[in-house]
């Protein structure tokens, strides 16, 4: 399973910014399935490739 980092296509401050950690369990060319690893109960969620961006978020990920 693929893990990846998705985060709203859009850069406007009225939109979420949080980078979301999406365990991808299957894709097809206009969506990414898969579950948010933040809240393992989730169901699997569709996650339109129109509206979130791959981004490859480093923050949080070093050690202090």
């Amino acid at each position: 399973m693929r893990i990846i980092q998705l985060k709203c296509e859009s850069d406007q401050a009225s939109f979420d910014q949080t980078v979301r950690e999406v365990a991808v369990e299957r894709e097809d060319d206009s969506n990414w399935y898969g579950k948010p690893t933040a809240n393992p109960a989730c169901p699997v969620l569709q996650w339109p490739k129109f509206a979130w961006k791959e981004v490859n978020d480093q923050k949080g990920l070093s050690k202090r």
